[in-house]
């Protein structure tokens, strides 16, 4: 399975040391060339090394001038991606989401890979994990948190 991604989640995942739940789950993440520019701005040596994600060049730049005004580049690109291979979207911004939705595309954050990984029993708990990305810079509602623990069975 493929899916197409925004540059947040793929920093937060890889602060977090949770990059290998990518590779368990998809056999390919592909990024817009905006995406891995800005990936390449902060950590080129590690993205660059990791097979699982491949660059695409987005043809459509009226839909992404488009999507532009309302989101950035990256995720404007993202967007028009996922819709072009009909893919879903790694993607946690709440705006970006929203216009993700309005769009059709089939969307999943960070908390949505976790409880993937958990029911396939990649990792045994999510509770570590979410404290990493807030640890590393992710803010995460406290009661949004508490309900999607109590969903899995554990305790914030």
């Amino acid at each position: 399975m493929q899916i197409v991604s925004d540059t947040s989640p793929l920093i937060i995942l890889k602060k977090s040391k949770a990059i290998f739940i990518l590779e368990e789950l998809f056999e390919k993440v592909l990024i817009p060339v905006s995406v891995q520019r800005e990936l390449f701005k902060r950590e080129k040596k590690f993205f660059s090394s990791l097979q699982i994600l491949q660059a695409v060049s987005v043809k459509d730049d009226n839909l992404c001038r488009a999507l532009e005004v309302v989101v950035d580049e990256g995720e404007a690109e993202a967007m028009a991606l996922a819709m072009k291979l009909n893919l879903p979207m790694l993607i946690d911004d709440l705006k970006g989401r929203i216009v993700a939705e309005k769009l059709g595309l089939k969307i999943i954050g960070c908390l949505g890979l976790l409880k993937i990984a958990k029911d396939r029993k990649i990792i045994t708990e999510a509770k570590p994990f979410i404290q990493n990305f807030i640890n590393n810079g992710y803010y995460i509602d406290e009661v949004l948190v508490e309900r999607f623990l109590d969903s899995l069975g554990e305790k914030w």
